[in-house]
């Protein structure tokens, strides 16, 4: 069959060429789809967790509690550090849950489950009130004025587990990491994003009070930097939810 020009012409008009091809000004550029899709995949979930807290501190600050934002933020057990306690423990509960469902995957989940307990606890200052001394302290491992029982039981029962399971887990994600670099699977680049917070957070809670006073800056200034951290630190825990959600409900439907 032969096909005149002026066909070439009438589809060529739609934005296609003779070859049922789009033409060359109605084709994606192919960069600029990767990159929104990148983006996308990457930011979308941390933008919209930061933009989530944003939006409920506000809501209390107006609604619930009318002090100020440092005693609202920086308040030990306040509203800000129980809501990202209960953020980790939902997690934790669906977690285990997702690891009786999805047998294929019951040790990384159970592994998940404990990280997840931990944050949570370690939000409400659980390590605290239930030894009466800081664990997150390296000297006070070492410190006699600490029962030396008690410190042999922290280590024995809570550090060694918690270190041969995140060993364990990390050893796993390690396997699949190349291939999950080759096939641009969306939770390395979360994983990614997720310890890069956690490291800030750290940063802030750890290294801020003994730096900031040395640069000089002000108590009021130290209060904000505890504020970002405090509100980091319920980002965190959204984003981890949200972007493990897909990951809970392909367990909780059963498939391996």
């Amino acid at each position: 069959m032969v096909v005149t020009d002026g066909l070439y012409e009438s589809v060529g008009s739609f934005g296609m060429n003779h070859r049922g091809l789009p033409l060359e000004s109605e084709r994606p550029n192919t960069l600029t789809v990767r990159l929104g899709s990148y983006f996308s995949s990457t930011w979308n979930p941390l933008f919209s967790s930061m933009s989530f807290c944003a939006c409920i501190l506000i809501g209390i600050k107006v609604g619930i509690a009318p002090s100020g934002w440092s005693e609202m933020m920086v308040s030990e057990n306040g509203p800000v550090e129980r809501m990202s306690a209960a953020i980790w423990f939902m997690g934790f509960v669906w977690s285990l849950a997702a690891a009786y469902a999805q047998r294929m995957r019951r040790v990384e989940w159970l592994s998940l489950a404990m990280f997840l307990l931990l944050f949570g606890l370690r939000e409400l200052d659980a390590h605290i009130w239930s030894t009466e001394w800081n664990l997150d302290k390296l000297p006070n491992y070492w410190n006699p004025r600490f029962p030396l029982t008690e410190r042999l039981l922290v280590l024995g029962l809570m550090i060694v587990p918690c270190l041969a399971v995140g060993g364990m887990l990390c050893l796993r994600m390690w396997q699949g990491m190349g291939m999950a670099w080759r096939a641009r699977e969306p939770w390395l680049r979360h994983l990614i994003v997720g310890v890069a917070l956690l490291g800030v957070c750290l940063t802030l809670d750890k290294v801020g009070p003994y730096v900031l006073p040395l640069l000089g800056i002000s108590d009021g200034g130290q209060v904000f930097i505890m504020v970002v951290e405090e509100f980091l630190e319920f980002v965190l825990a959204v984003f981890t939810m949200a972007v493990l959600w897909p990951y809970l409900q392909e367990a909780l439907d059963g498939n391996d």
